[in-house]
């Protein structure tokens, strides 16, 4: 299955799960939790849900190993997008009459999905000229910076393995904190995800919390410059938190994720990690990301030039017995 979180998927693991040990194993696939270039294969659940912290503990940390190798397998969002225009469009067209007991697992309808976009795409020039005035002041800021990377709201990860609250309340709460306990002279980066349609007007609400010019709202442009001079990076549980302990950055963790571990995030209350960011412990991290590249990631995408080598080395992997279960 691709991902664990929609209910079809669900409620197939719970019947799984039912069956104890006669259960065949679920192979579940996914964009990597290490990018570019590597597939996930896991098994029994990712996310909130995954086997990869128990494994972990129980692997007693091994050291660090030659794990699958990432490549940079050429990306195309005119291709994304039209194998994504096409999949909605059979369905308009054809999804009622031919599966008329389907419901769908989006919050947002292609339609709306799409007006979303098309309104970004209009205001493409103004977005432009706000990310490179958000880059700037980010460069041009002295004291310490914060990173809180968005997620996309209706993204299973925030909807199953977050805080139980929507992404808009956790971003509120996110900035009362820092208001209330971040240094005077530190600088709060809310960044959109590259994916999100804009429907929710996340700048909007950014400005809204009257933070002032203690907070930057970044949608577009690389998140490379804020990542090398960010003091730490708060997240729920997005792949940028991951990226931020691979570089050595404080990190704290709101949701459920997998490298939520001692010795990886900050931990602590959120209050005061502001003023005290915490650095992931070097070695733990190199065993963390070797253990995640051999065990849990093949090389391949899953469109485009990377395609067929992904189908290989899933199939070649599949193809092995299934890594023991833990409980998740």
């Amino acid at each position: 299955m691709l991902g664990d979180g929609r209910p079809y998927h669900r409620m197939t693991l719970d019947l799984l799960r039912g069956l104890g040990t006669q259960a065949p194993t679920p192979w579940i696939v996914e964009h990597g939790y290490l990018r570019p270039g590597l597939i996930l294969v896991e098994t029994w659940g990712m996310g909130g849900m995954s086997q990869i912290p128990a494994a972990f503990r129980a692997s007693g940390a091994p050291a660090a190993g030659q794990g699958a190798p990432g490549a940079a397998f050429p990306g195309s969002f005119a291709r994304y997008a039209a194998l994504d225009v096409g999949y909605h469009l059979a369905n308009l067209c054809a999804g009622r009459l031919l599966y008329p007991h389907y419901r769908p697992y989006a919050e947002d309808g292609p339609i709306r999905e799409y007006a979303g976009w098309i309104g970004k795409g209009l205001a493409l020039p103004r977005r432009r000229a706000a990310a490179a005035r958000a880059a700037a002041r980010i460069a041009a800021h002295r004291g310490p910076v914060f990173l809180f990377p968005l997620q996309l709201a209706g993204d299973y990860q925030i909807r199953n393995y977050g805080t139980g609250e929507p992404l808009s309340v956790i971003l509120r709460r996110v900035m009362d904190s820092f208001a209330a306990h971040a240094p005077s002279d530190a600088l709060l980066v809310v960044r959109q995800h590259p994916l999100d349609n804009g429907l929710a007007h996340w700048g909007r609400q950014v400005e809204q919390a009257g933070l002032g010019d203690r907070v930057v709202f970044q949608d577009g442009g690389s998140s490379a410059p804020v990542m090398a001079r960010a003091a730490g990076v708060v997240t729920v549980n997005s792949t940028m938190g991951l990226e931020a302990i691979l570089k050595g950055l404080p990190c704290h963790v709101l949701g459920r994720a997998i490298y939520a571990l001692p010795g990886l995030v900050s931990e602590g209350a959120l209050e005061a990690f502001w003023s005290a960011p915490r650095a992931p412990d070097s070695d733990r991290v190199k065993a963390f990301e070797a253990f995640l590249r051999r065990d849990y990631h093949v090389p391949g995408s899953f469109d485009g030039p990377g395609a067929l080598v992904g189908a290989e080395n899933l199939a070649d992997r599949l193809a092995l017995p299934p890594p023991p279960r833990f409980p998740a």
